[in-house]
């Protein structure tokens, strides 16, 4: 994985308008992009200063985002008064025990080295540094960036909250000596943002799939959409349903939501490898608006419904590429107090 850091330096009284504009113009455009894997927004408030960290499947995916990623940059400067400088680093390690919200704190340490040394830092940060890290109360994540060419590398380290995050800063400084002190390394400085919002995929299907339920029931259609390579979705549903392109998402999409305005997914169990994966869910809602379906349209009911169903999701380069959903026919349409189809399933 690999991210492209934009430092924003500007006027602190414009610093909510920016973020704002990051979390609902800049997100989506940034997660539509072939190869993303989401962003995170940091804010230090009282020096106008926001870091904005795009993350990418590979450094070829990265490089053919820049050119539609500038123009944002750019916007996002006039807004704020203010500058920005990008940096660009590999990600050999992330790891995550909790996925870090709102108001979380992050430390961003930055080290100079021998180039020639960073893949040694890398190990001693996997079998050492890493594992003691985790190991710390309210530690929500934790990541190794480098830039082999440069020798320079940054531990961004994610907590609970800032205070939580402020009561580690005596133990890590230890765990920073002594990583610097093994690998011959600089610390060059020491750096701490409150999270605004983050969208950061480990880089795997099953992270995929979690945000997309994520997002459905967040009602966040644009990242919702955003997470499907639109121009080669392929969906099947029961009854025949058979679609492709924006089309087949808008289909799903406006089916259920329209039908079930409170609907809610509720996870069973995730399975996932590097080809996609299968996510089996409870689907919870009351039928309060029309259910169109190929056999016709259903009236609203009144009815709450509670059933089981299953989705096959095929994936390539951190998008959805298909969709195959299961769900008993049958069961559903009881529940609503309609007669089923023969052989409904």
């Amino acid at each position: 994985m690999y991210v492209r850091m934009s430092m924003l330096a500007g006027d602190p009284a414009r610093l909510a308008e920016a973020t704002h504009y990051l979390e609902t113009t800049v997100r989506p455009h940034v997660e539509a992009k072939p190869g993303s894997r989401g962003l995170a927004v940091l804010t230090n408030a009282e020096l106008g200063v926001c870091l904005v960290a795009t993350y990418w499947e590979s450094a070829d995916a990265m490089a053919a985002s820049e050119q539609a990623i500038e123009v944002p940059r750019k916007e996002l400067a006039e807004l704020t008064g203010g500058t920005v400088a990008v940096e660009t680093y590999e990600v050999p390690l992330f790891i995550r025990v909790a996925r870090p919200g709102p108001g979380a704190g992050v430390r961003l340490t930055r080290i100079d080295s021998d180039p020639a040394r960073l893949s040694a830092a890398v190990e001693e940060f996997r079998h050492s540094s890493g594992p003691a890290l985790m190991d710390m109360p309210g530690l929500c994540s934790a990541q190794f960036m480098v830039d082999r060419e440069g020798g320079h590398s940054i531990v961004a380290s994610t907590w609970e909250d800032m205070d939580v995050m402020a009561s580690s800063r005596s133990r890590v400084a230890t765990l920073r000596t002594d990583l610097a002190a093994v690998t011959r390394a600089q610390v060059r400085m020491v750096e701490e943002y409150t999270l605004a919002f983050s969208t950061v995929r480990e880089g795997d299907n099953r992270s995929l799939i979690e945000r997309e339920v994520m997002l459905w029931n967040e009602r966040d259609q644009a990242g919702w959409l955003a997470l499907a390579d639109l121009s080669r979705l392929e969906t099947t549903a029961p009854g025949g349903v058979h679609l492709t392109g924006r089309e087949a998402a808008d289909v799903i999409w406006d089916t259920w939501n329209e039908a079930f305005p409170d609907n809610r997914l509720t996870t069973v169990s995730i399975h996932a490898d590097e080809r996609g994966g299968a996510y089996e869910g409870r689907f919870l809602g009351t039928h309060s608006g029309t259910l169109r379906s190929p056999a016709g349209e259903i009236g609203p009911t009144g009815r709450m419904v509670d059933t089981r169903f299953a989705v096959v999701h095929e994936c390539d380069n951190g998008k959805i590429t298909s969709t195959h959903l299961y769900f008993d026919q049958a069961d559903l349409l009881g529940q609503l107090g309609v007669p089923g189809p023969a052989g409904a399933g």
